[in-house]
């Protein structure tokens, strides 16, 4: 599937900032599941050429404003073609030990309640279908409810309240595959819902998990699957802190807002080049 996306986040500054610093993670790369026909980012109309690989394999890039501004605007856009691949990401290019993702973070701590649900699934002799039975265990759980957690919201939170969005359900995932010894990360990108009437959507988070001979399969607790062609991976951490697309500091006078808008869509096939003739 081709997929067209559009991803703007936009920072206004009440007072005008000074100077701003920002991580960018905008740039997805290329995998069994995705091919990256053309993608541009650009920050206050000006591209974003030089980038670099982390350790997990991901690109990243860093910008600096050193003068005045009033506003900040990111836009990240192009074309992915998409493959289904069962949710298996086999990742080549990384330097990053495994082990690394079994540690814990203030967002993705166990607790008890979140190491009985591991229980409750747990199956060492078949950890995958462990971790399929945990994703439907945390999407049941987990009523889906945009508004009432905060990105600041843990997983034991999350599990306690038996709500919340993406990012709480791939958090309550990724900290009961980690008490159960399974490595587990998770993964911000981009879904095209189908459910929704326009194209407008959020980006989108889900979480990995490392089985041996199969290498990281992805699992989406929001839809109780795993990643199909209808997904595009942007990048992976610890957490969604770790994962996020976009972290900065800016120098302020005031109060700051910030907003995004994500834009998906099917592109059309690609024209051959007798056809573009």
């Amino acid at each position: 599937m081709r997929l067209g996306i559009r991803h703007e986040t936009r920072y206004d500054y009440e007072g005008g900032a000074s100077g701003a610093v920002l991580r960018l993670r905008l740039m997805p790369r290329a995998s069994e599941g995705q091919g990256i026909e053309r993608w541009f980012v650009s920050v206050n109309g000006v591209a974003v050429t030089r980038w670099i690989a982390t350790s997990y394999g991901d690109l990243e890039a860093v910008w600096r404003g050193d003068s005045r501004m009033e506003e900040i605007v990111v836009l990240a856009q192009g074309v992915v073609e998409t493959h289904d691949r069962h949710g298996i990401f086999r990742a080549r290019d990384e330097d990053v030990n495994p082990q690394a993702f079994l540690r814990e973070t203030p967002l993705t701590k166990a607790d008890d309640a979140i190491r009985a649900l591991a229980d409750e699934v747990k199956n060492p002799a078949d950890p995958v279908a462990a971790l399929h039975a945990l994703c439907a265990l945390v999407h049941d759980r987990i009523d889906y409810r945009a508004g009432v957690t905060t990105s600041d919201t843990t997983a034991a939170e999350a599990l306690a309240q038996g709500s919340g969005v993406c990012q709480d359900q791939a958090h309550i995932f990724v900290a009961a595959a980690r008490s159960m010894g399974i490595p587990a990360r998770y993964v911000t990108g981009y879904l095209l819902d189908d459910a929704r009437e326009d194209e407008s959507h959020d980006p989108h988070g889900w979480a990995e998990a490392l089985v041996p001979g199969l290498g990281w399969i992805g699992f989406d607790c929001t839809l109780k699957l795993s990643p199909t062609d209808h997904h595009v991976r942007l990048t992976c951490g610890v957490d969604a802190l770790d994962a996020a697309p976009i972290k900065g500091v800016a120098q302020m006078g005031g109060e700051h807002k910030v907003s995004a808008d994500v834009q998906i869509d099917r592109a059309p096939p690609a024209q051959s080049q007798s056809q573009q003739q």
